[in-house]
């Protein structure tokens, strides 16, 4: 924690480098965020570096209240949240596309080609899209990046309770549209 808070504290007065060890340290699951709330498995690089250079000029605003980690997870969950509402009209023009063809959709860190871990992967990936915003950020929040109930509120910023209860909508509409899947 001192390691990062000098690290804070000396990309707060300019040093780029850093800054880059900050988020160098942090890349592998915000990396996994961003692919989790983007609607698209190729927006995942693009959210990831809009949120670096976001989280680069909003740096000077940093207040040691709360973790870099937490900060540094809200801002990649506003920037996939603003990144689907700028590109809202093509979002649907894709998703028409997409539902017309067969893809190969892979959570990153995914090694396996097979078929069957595909097509699985593509039913998630499609039953997540249905989620509402708010339950899907829950969602990955709490089951991909394991965070707890208190932290993903505080990075969504509402309560404890509400983030309970997106979460309890979403395993109940992800239970339904993966019915087919159940052993």
């Amino acid at each position: 924690m001192k390691r990062q808070n000098e690290l804070i504290s000396s990309a707060q007065k300019g040093s780029i480098g850093a800054f880059e060890q900050l988020v160098v340290d942090l890349e592998p699951e915000m990396l996994s965020l961003a692919a989790g709330l983007a609607a698209y498995p190729d927006e995942a690089d693009d959210i990831y570096q809009e949120s670096v250079f976001n989280a680069y000029k909003a740096l000077p605003k940093f207040r040691s209240d709360s973790q870099f980690s937490t900060w540094f997870y809200r801002i990649i969950v506003n920037t996939a949240l603003d990144y689907k509402r700028k590109l809202s009209h093509q979002f649907s023009r894709r998703l028409t596309h997409e539902d017309n063809q067969v893809d190969e959709f892979e959570y990153y860190g995914n090694p396996s080609k097979d078929i069957e871990n595909t097509q699985l992967s593509h039913s998630i990936h499609q039953a997540l899209k249905m989620l509402s915003e708010k339950e899907r950020v829950a969602f990955v929040l709490c089951h991909q990046q394991e965070l707890i109930i208190a932290d993903a509120a505080q990075i969504m910023e509402c309560t404890e309770g509400s983030v309970k209860s997106y979460l309890f909508r979403a395993r109940s509409k992800l239970r339904d549209l993966l019915q087919e899947y159940k052993r």
